[in-house]
C-alpha cells in the first residue's frame, strides 16, 4: 500500500470517528432513494451524507470504508437547477443540470461535478448505453487524481425520467479501493427499480 494511500485509510478512520452521530446505517437490501426509486445493497453501507457536509437535498451518499476510500452518490432525481455537489474551490462554480442536457451534456455534467469535488484531470472513457431501473441509461467510466497525487477511478450511469436526472457515481482510489467494490457497484446499479414519481 502506497504512503498515500495508508494516509488516506488513517485519515478516513480518523473522519469516521469524529463524524460517528451523522453517520447512518444503510443495511442490506432494499434502500429507498427518496420515493423515486429503490436499490438493492448487497451489503451493509453506511449513509455518511450528513457527516460529509452534502448540502444538495435529494442526494445521498454511501460509503463503506469511509469517504476518502469510497463513495456511492445516488441522487433522488434533480431537477433544472438542482447540482450533484456545491464546488469545493471558490473560484470554480458549481454545476447545475438543464433540461436541455443531451445524454453527452449529462456525462460531462457528470465530470465537471467530480472536478468541483477539488479532483484534477477528469477524465470520462467507455460512454455506453445502459438501463436505470428501465428507463434509457449511459453508463461510463472515470479517472481523477486528488491534489495529493493519488489516482481515482470510478464509474457513473446517467438517466432522465420525468423530467428528472437520475445519477449513481461511484468514487474510489484506482489502487485497491476501487476494484475491491466495482461488483457491488455493478450490482447495485442494475438492481435500481422505479417506484415512483
Amino acid at each position: 500500500m502506497t504512503k498515500t494511500l495508508k494516509r488516506l485509510v488513517l485519515a478516513s478512520m480518523m473522519l469516521a470517528l469524529a463524524a460517528c452521530a451523522t453517520v447512518e446505517d444503510a443495511p442490506t437490501g432494499a434502500y429507498k432513494v427518496g420515493t423515486a426509486y429503490q436499490v438493492t445493497l448487497g451489503r451493509e453501507w453506511s449513509d455518511i451524507s450528513g457527516s460529509w457536509g452534502v448540502k444538495e437535498k435529494g442526494v445521498r451518499v454511501l460509503s463503506i470504508d469511509g469517504p476518502l476510500l469510497n463513495r456511492l452518490y445516488l441522487t433522488e432525481g434533480l431537477a433544472a437547477g438542482d447540482c450533484l455537489v456545491q464546488s469545493a474551490v471558490k473560484e470554480k462554480p458549481t454545476p447545475v443540470y438543464r433540461a436541455d442536457f443531451s445524454p453527452q451534456d449529462t456525462v460531462e455534467f457528470v465530470a465537471d461535478s467530480v472536478t468541483a469535488l477539488g479532483y484534477l484531470k477528469v477524465d470520462t472513457a467507455n460512454l455506453r448505453p445502459a438501463k436505470l431501473g428501465g428507463a434509457e441509461a449511459v453508463r461510463f467510466d472515470l479517472t481523477a487524481r486528488t491534489t495529493d497525487g493519488l489516482d481515482i477511478s470510478g464509474s457513473a450511469v446517467t438517466a432522465r425520467k420525468g423530467g428528472k436526472l437520475y445519477v449513481i457515481l461511484y468514487l474510489a482510489p484506482s489502487e485497491h479501493y476501487y476494484g475491491a467494490t466495482l461488483a457491488e457497484v455493478d450490482s447495485i446499479m442494475n438492481s435500481a427499480e422505479f417506484t415512483g414519481a
